[in-house]
């Protein structure tokens, strides 16, 4: 196993291939197994990361009442994906009604990440190769606002786990990454990608560790079919979702 510093971004022929779909499609898929493989991270991490959304809380701002979601939230700037990541103040998360009509326009209060979480080989590996991604896409070092939601949805005999229970939507942001921790005694949850006219591109389930879809939030839409128990009473999914707001230079 490797110290934090010794962990690096991804590889430079990744970088490039995923920044030019997203340049010409607008999404790109990166298999889980490519993240591990590339980053030399041994299964122990990938799993003792995964062991954080044990700790997500119970989300209480859903205006559809619904009792499936958990999650935390921080967010930091980075200037260089070669450089320090830097955790800004907590604060509330808010969306617009524009992007969220369903739970838009409140303030809504989460715990933050926890330090270990942050300090996580895997985490601050993950984060430095989708700056270079999207840098790279955009064709010049950004520094970036990076808003982070842990979450897990939850299913059982009682209630539907909805990833997305707003619908087919933007976040609001530059880009966003979408990638699976973990699926637990689930079927469901395949991602559908649009364009800005709500046409399909492309529908995807995320079934390895670290699976991703990363795409540029100004150009597609997307959504997260429900999901439902495979077996048993209960089962959960496990995402990161990642959102990368480019900071005004004035």
């Amino acid at each position: 196993m490797k110290l934090i510093d010794e962990f690096y971004a991804l590889p430079l022929n990744l970088i490039n291939t995923t920044a030019n779909e997203i340049k010409k499609q607008g999404w790109a898929f990166i298999a889980g197994q490519d993240v591990i493989d590339d980053l030399e991270l041994d299964y122990d991490y990938v799993s003792s990361f995964g062991c954080y959304w044990d700790s997500l809380v119970r989300d209480e701002f859903m205006a559809d009442n619904g009792t499936y979601r958990y999650r935390r939230y921080s967010h930091f700037r980075l200037e260089d994906p070669h450089g320090k990541l830097i955790l800004l103040p907590h604060e509330p998360y808010s969306q617009s009604t524009e992007f969220n009509y369903l739970n838009g326009g409140v303030e809504r209060y989460y715990p933050p990440l926890e330090t270990n979480f942050i300090n996580h080989p895997l985490f601050i590996s993950l984060i430095r190769g989708l700056a270079q991604i999207f840098n790279c896409a955009e064709k010049e070092t950004r520094t970036w606002t990076i808003r982070l939601y842990p979450y897990r949805i939850l299913t059982n005999k009682i209630e539907t786990g909805k990833p997305t229970p707003e619908g087919l939507h933007r976040d609001g942001v530059d880009y966003i990454a979408m990638a699976l921790i973990r699926r637990v005694n689930v079927s469901g949850g395949v991602t559908t990608i649009t364009d800005s006219q709500r046409t399909p591109l492309h529908s995807k389930t995320l079934n390895q560790p670290m699976d991703i879809i990363v795409a540029d939030d100004r150009r597609i839409m997307h959504e997260v079919s429900p999901i439902s128990c495979s077996q048993g009473s209960q089962g959960y999914r496990d995402v990161l979702v990642i959102a990368f707001e480019r900071e005004c230079p004035c």
